[in-house]
This record gives structure tokens, C-alpha cells and sequence, in this order.
């Protein structure tokens, strides 16, 4: 099983690299941005960068609006620092895997993820799910502060996945 997959935007044009049209460079390099939008089958699913800066430690601050259409989802991933986020409309359903029942986070909701816990997150609703994303993550982390995988590695019948590991920076 491979683990530690980091996702990378396509490049069409190397001396420009772009994610839906907008250059890289104007991003600001919000990796989760562009691993989201990279990984989606659909154009359903954006994200809209808000804000990104570097704290005095050296971690990283990234904010990002996601809106889900109906249907879509975020495959098994894992964040490299804290995250908290905010459902404005529609119901986002969370499943950490390993037998555990689905996280429901309806509108007005708030929720929040543990380092190296892998999840995914899907739409099942008639309506779009929007949503605000905050995240801190090292400043080492070449993922941008999530990892997608294949799937949790469950600790036995206990319905937990082990946490992933965290980059250390020097």
C-alpha cells in the first residue's frame, strides 16, 4: 500500500503553470487548492483561495472556500498540521473508514481535524455544500498540508485508523 502520495497540479505549460486558468505564481501556493482541484473527475468541485501567510514559527497559514456540488467528494487524504472548517450551506459527510459511522456536519456547523487522521469527505445531498477551510501545516511540508492515499490502515476491529506521520521540520 503506498502512503505519503503527494499530489501535484498538472503542468501544460512549464514556463506558466496553472490550476483552472489562474497561475500558480497568484495562489500564493496554496497546495491544497491545487491538489483538490487536481484530483476531482468533475469541474463540480472549487475551491477559492482566501488567504495564506507564514506564521513567526515558520508554519503555514492557508484558508480556502470549497464548494461541493451534489455528488461530489474528496478521495482518503490527511492534513500535515490542524484544520478547522465551517459549513455555510448544504450537509458535508465526513467517513474516517475502519467501520466507523459517517460524520454529518450540517449548515452552521463546525468541525475540526486531528494531524495524520485519514478521512474523506462527500456531498450526498440535492444541494451544494460550501464551506470555509483553515489550516496550519509546517513550513518543511513540500504537500502543502495534505496528503492523499489510498485508504486508512485500521488498528484492528477498535474502528481507528493509526494517524499518519507528521513532517518534523529542522
Amino acid at each position: 500500500m503506498k502512503r505519503n502520495k503527494a499530489i501535484k497540479p498538472t503542468v501544460s505549460n512549464p514556463s506558466k503553470p496553472t490550476i483552472a486558468g489562474v497561475p500558480l505564481t497568484m495562489l500564493g501556493g496554496i497546495a491544497l487548492t491545487a491538489a483538490l482541484l487536481w484530483t476531482q473527475p468533475a469541474a463540480a468541485l472549487t475551491a477559492v483561495p482566501i488567504s495564506q501567510g507564514q506564521l513567526p514559527s515558520g508554519e503555514i497559514i492557508v484558508i480556502v472556500q470549497l464548494n461541493l456540488d451534489p455528488g461530489d467528494s474528496i478521495g482518503w487524504h490527511y492534513h500535515t498540521g490542524p484544520g478547522w472548517g465551517t459549513i455555510v450551506s448544504g450537509t458535508l459527510s465526513e467517513d474516517e473508514g475502519c467501520g466507523t459511522n459517517l460524520n454529518v456536519y450540517p449548515a452552521g456547523s463546525a468541525f475540526a481535524e486531528t494531524p495524520g487522521r485519514v478521512h474523506r469527505v462527500f456531498n450526498f445531498g440535492s444541494d451544494s455544500v460550501v464551506m470555509t477551510w483553515a489550516e496550519i501545516y509546517p513550513g518543511c511540508d513540500s504537500t502543502g498540508g495534505t496528503v492523499f492515499v489510498d485508504e486508512p490502515l485500521c488498528q484492528g476491529k477498535s474502528l481507528r485508523s493509526h494517524l499518519e506521520p507528521i513532517p518534523v521540520c529542522p
